[in-house]
């Protein structure tokens, strides 16, 4: 009997201490697993990936007025048509976009969208920050017979506001050229959004002038987007 109860008791033992070896090992096997589950899971959900900077707009940079803004991707490119020169308006520096093509007596021309600054002229009386509405009142109405006479059109203003250009005054007038002939002529626009914003650069110095003009077919909403990235040095 003593040697059967050896034996029976023997057996028991063992059963616990298999029984405690496997229990031991079930928490070693849920690390492991959750270890592997870590292990393969993708780069990008253990790391963020960082987003890529995005690259500045090229600017257009006039030295002389001391005005800076964005360059448009093509078709627009740097510089502004030589016929924009009149004894009223002399710029330098801006970018262009070809429209389309237009008959002036008799012979087709070219017709842009302009974007270009320059200082004012002394021919617009201006003493100071007060006159900023009334001198853009007065380069929109000089440019009206400098620059559209070519075409029979109608202009009305859309917006006259003030705003700051890099903490100096300034202020904005924004227009809106209706050419009811258009399709007469062969036009591949029928309208023509423009605007002149006024800069005060400081007493002793002449204002800061920039001049925008785009014809619905180069995309009007590209007015507000030159408006907005001008910059004063």
């Amino acid at each position: 009997m003593l040697s059967l109860l050896t034996v029976v008791t023997t057996a028991v033992l063992l059963i616990i201490v298999v029984m405690i070896r496997d229990m031991a090992k079930l928490p070693t096997t849920t690390k492991t697993t959750a270890l592997s589950k870590s292990a393969s899971a993708r780069p990008d959900e253990i790391v963020p990936k960082r987003a890529k900077p995005s690259r500045p707009a090229p600017q257009v940079t006039d030295t002389a007025s001391g005005l800076s803004f964005e360059l448009l991707p093509s078709p627009w490119h740097r510089g502004c048509p030589a016929w924009l020169e009149t004894p009223a308006f002399s710029w330098d520096a801006g970018e262009s976009a070809l429209a389309g093509q237009v008959m002036v007596g008799g012979t087709n021309a070219d017709w842009h969208g302009n974007a270009c600054s320059g200082q004012l002229r002394q021919a617009f009386a201006y003493s100071g920050p007060a006159d900023l509405g009334p001198v853009a009142m007065a380069v929109v109405g000089a440019a009206d017979p400098a620059y559209y006479s070519a075409l029979p059109h109608e202009r009305t203003t859309e917006g006259s506001y003030g705003m700051r250009v890099s903490g100096h005054a300034a202020w904005v007038v924004k227009f809106l050229m209706t050419y009811p002939a258009a399709a007469g002529q062969g036009l591949a626009w029928s309208t023509e959004l423009g605007a002149v914003v006024v800069v005060d650069t400081g007493a002793g110095h002449a204002p800061a002038v920039f001049y925008v003009s785009v014809p619905s077919n180069l995309g009007t909403a590209n007015v507000s987007t030159l408006i907005s990235s001008l910059r004063l040095a």
